[in-house]
């Protein structure tokens, strides 16, 4: 840990002791005029995604992540790759999904990847509206950043994994479900890693190899008196899952929750709601899992002012290096579409099958399709009409 991380850290241990620990506490941004994000104004390229409600739901999500896991690196071997998002909408009464570009190549990449990987499903750029949920000067805000509870050696529960019976994502999107003039976005922001993820650092020892080695000699315990107990055979266990981490690709990852509303305790509420859904739902039987991480300060303007940054790094997609790294099949579980196994209403569904088989960027579109551009008088099939949002940029990204 290095200096200002240290003080940080000190600063943060104080600031609890004599405050209390973190808590969602929607709070009003201090703005003149509504927080819009134009298209046009928003780094690289957004891209609605409408599915088809049939598919393979995080199986198809794990092959899409895997198709883009392109690592690229400088001179001196150090990651360079871009990172993209996934986002799950919950805006104008309608649960949308969404996949943003850092570049049009990129963008280009995800619409036939997603097109393979999502047969029939509709992807097209976001021209027209907003590039992120409007936040009016009256609405209340409320956001937390998902972290892993252990290192990332530790797998959370992924639909390889024993004890994956359903998808989160029924449970994540219901809870999302709130007033229909409330907002409440999740955001995924993922980075190719490199495939030495697992080698730890020269000098530390701290390999997924020497940590399972580690698991295998037993645990220390006592002070006055200490000895090695026994690995468990949970201990085993874990070792063995972790050594499996090995060779995988993976992600460097952030998760973020945003709730926006005119009634405080909504926001609050649908914030503090789905982040509970992450940490209850992807929890593995090595004990990682997920934990939460409210945006809150004791003091209002504070507050206000580091939800602002928040909302900030939401809308510029930003990745913050927050030690948190998932294998495709992790991801996947936290970054897909669902499919029809979830009874969440009010999902933005393509129900109607391409004639024959159409590639995502083509230009041409079955009769029975919707045009692949996103505008302000589009009528979407058997969904609600999407309306634009009149606003204008303030604290511009």
């Amino acid at each position: 840990m290095s200096g200002p991380e240290f003080i940080q850290k000190a600063k943060d241990v104080i600031t609890e002791y004599r405050y209390g620990s973190p808590q969602y506490v929607a709070t009003q941004l201090d703005i003149d005029e509504p927080y819009l994000q134009h298209p046009e104004s928003a780094p690289g390229t957004l891209l609605r995604i409408r599915p088809y409600k049939k598919n393979q739901g995080v199986v198809d999500g794990a092959g899409l992540l895997q198709s883009v896991h392109d690592v690229t690196t400088d001179f001196m071997g150090r990651n360079t790759s871009d990172h993209h998002s996934f986002e799950v909408w919950f805006d104008e009464g309608t649960i949308k999904f969404y996949m943003h570009a850092a570049s049009e190549a990129a963008a280009d990449k995800f619409r036939r990847r997603v097109g393979n990987n999502y047969a029939n499903s509709e992807v097209f750029p976001v021209e027209d509206g907003s590039a992120f949920p409007v936040i009016d000067p009256d609405e209340y805000v409320a956001g937390a950043w998902m972290e892993m509870e252990k290192i990332p050696y530790y797998p959370i529960r992924h639909h390889n994994s024993e004890d994956w019976e359903t998808d989160p994502y029924g449970e994540i999107t219901s809870e999302m479900l709130s007033l229909d003039d409330s907002k409440v976005v999740t955001q995924v922001v993922f980075r190719p890693a490199k495939q030495s993820w697992t080698d730890g650092d020269l000098f530390r020892h701290n390999s997924v190899d020497d940590l399972a080695h580690a698991l295998r000699q037993g645990t220390s315990v006592g002070w006055l008196n200490p000895r090695t107990r026994p690995a468990s055979a949970k201990d085993k266990q874990a070792a063995k899952t972790i050594e499996q981490q090995r060779g995988q690709q993976a992600f460097h990852v952030n998760l973020r929750i945003l709730a926006i509303s005119s009634n405080p305790d909504e926001a609050e509420s649908r914030a503090r709601g789905v982040a509970g859904m992450y940490r209850k739902y992807y929890n593995a039987i090595t004990e990682q899992g997920l934990t939460d991480n409210p945006v809150w300060h004791h003091e209002e303007p504070q507050r206000a002012e580091d939800l602002r940054a928040f909302i900030q790094q939401m809308t510029a997609r930003e990745w913050v290096d927050r030690e948190m790294i998932m294998t495709v099949d992790e991801l996947a579980g936290v970054a897909h579409i669902p499919s029809d196994e979830i009874e969440t209403p009010k999902i933005d569904w393509r129900y109607t099958q391409r004639g024959d088989r159409i590639p995502a960027d083509a230009d041409r579109f079955a009769a029975d399709d919707t045009p692949p551009r996103a505008t302000a008088t589009e009528t979407e099939t058997e969904t609600e009409t999407e309306t634009d949002t009149d606003g204008w940029d303030t604290h511009d990204n």
